[in-house]
């Protein structure tokens, strides 16, 4: 299939199931689309900032409310993120604030020079809202797969990159990034993504949200889709005596490396669980924040960016990849092995 054709396939046939609260069996947790809240959140942003353009590159979902209320502010570019990028920072130049939204595999590597020279170097008030981070397109393959995208976003010169938990959460995020005076970006989720939240809980981009057993002796730092993964490991963990405090950062950047080496002080273990290559992302800013200052056991799991190319659904890919529970569930009670 033509790669036009796989991409519109993957943009379009999973927004028409975007609809509400995925249904589950009872017991099961629900799941909810990031899409439709982001969607929403737009649209009442356009009421409130008449000088708020949205962009997509032949995808409708993120916009297709914006557009309803305001349609001479939404602009389509077609396959073409170079392009998309070139005419955002135009529009921000001209005074608007902008929102390009896109797949993110294709938004972080062929638009990257664009991003790097028209927007951020400039500081120009563009948000780039990427859709499947991370290996969120699971079964579509490496051409789909993005597990750099936070890592490579926050190398450029833009100091707020964010991972959104959940559909909540994701709402929050895109808010803070429109409000933002500058260059951002937000990773979203590509199909249902497991609910964390409620959604009246006082989101923060400084702080990290807190799970777990607050006083326990190993810390699990998660982020994005690996947040429910390390709760769930952590509750397993403590209600068989292993007590365990999980940290959730909201982003890469701004980073929360005090909190985290304030948290590290009191335990004796720290694992990082990320859907993301392990170098450029939460492991790395964390071994940063502890060297020098912390002695204890660290342990680092991440996509494996060296293996041949996986494909299979999100679930799966976090299995093999070892960033599921079961992972983080291990790396506990080995890691404890290891101090005792």
């Amino acid at each position: 299939m033509p790669e036009a054709a796989v991409r519109d396939t993957a943009v379009h046939d999973t927004a028409v199931h975007e609809t509400a609260v995925h249904e589950t069996a009872v017991g099961e947790t629900p799941r909810l689309s990031m899409r439709p809240a982001v969607a929403d959140a737009l649209a009442d942003l356009g009421d409130r900032h008449p000088e708020l353009v949205v962009m997509a590159a032949d995808g409708h979902a993120l916009g297709a409310a914006f557009a309803r209320r305001h349609p001479r502010r939404f602009i389509d570019v077609g396959i073409a993120e170079a392009n998309l990028v070139g005419v955002a920072s135009g529009l921000a130049r001209d005074g608007h604030r902008v929102l390009v939204g896109t797949m993110a595999p294709f938004l972080v590597r062929r638009a990257a020079e664009q991003i790097r020279l028209d927007v951020c170097r400039a500081g120009l008030d563009v948000t780039f809202v990427g859709v499947g981070g991370g290996v969120a397109y699971g079964m579509l393959g490496a051409t789909h797969h993005t597990p750099e995208d936070l890592g490579a976003m926050a190398a450029m010169p833009m100091d707020l990159v964010l991972s959104p938990v959940d559909a909540h959460d994701a709402a929050w995020a895109v808010r803070e990034a429109v409000g933002h005076p500058g260059p951002a970006y937000v990773r979203l989720g590509a199909r249902e993504d497991e609910v964390v939240f409620r959604g009246d809980e006082p989101f923060s981009s400084d702080r990290p949200r807190e799970f777990g057993a607050p006083d326990g002796g190993t810390l699990v730092l998660a982020m994005g889709a690996t947040v429910p993964e390390a709760v769930r490991a952590a509750e397993g963990a403590t209600a068989a005596g292993r007590p365990t405090r999980v940290l959730a950062p909201a982003g890469l950047a701004p980073f929360p490396a005090a909190e985290i080496v304030r948290a590290a002080d009191a335990v004796s273990a720290v694992i990082t669980v990320e859907e993301h290559l392990p170098h450029s992302g939460l492991a790395a800013r964390t071994a940063l924040a502890l060297a020098g200052r912390w002695r204890g056991r660290f342990t680092a799991l991440a996509v494996d960016g060296r293996r041949p190319a996986l494909v299979g659904d999100r679930a799966e890919l976090f299995r093999r990849h070892g960033i599921d529970a079961s992972a983080v569930t291990r790396a506990i009670f080995d890691t404890d092995r290891d101090l005792e």
